[in-house]
């Protein structure tokens, strides 16, 4: 999950430094307005997608512990279950 953090942190910069190179390049106001709309608009479709991402990731993490828990409750059910039996043929 660090992983995530770093590329949205990496794209974050890189269009936070076009923005900035933008600002300081010879255009006129209304086309780096425009450049700049549209490079946020590429930012924030890439971070709504690295987030969907990491929520399923999380979902799928969640949904395997939850399997793994119940199974183990399972197993000690039945354990318990032979374990008694035992008890009760002696």
């Amino acid at each position: 999950m660090e992983t995530k953090y770093l590329i949205g942190g990496l794209l974050a910069g890189a269009v936070i430094g076009a923005a900035v190179g933008m600002l300081f390049a010879p255009a006129s106001g209304e086309e780096t307005q425009r450049k700049i709309s549209n490079r946020a608009r590429k930012l924030a479709d890439s971070l709504r997608d690295t987030t969907e991402e990491s929520i399923q990731s999380l979902k799928d993490r969640f949904t395997q512990t939850v399997d793994e828990v119940a199974e183990d409750g399972r197993k000690l059910a039945k354990e318990g279950i032979n374990a008694t039996s035992e008890k009760l043929k002696a």
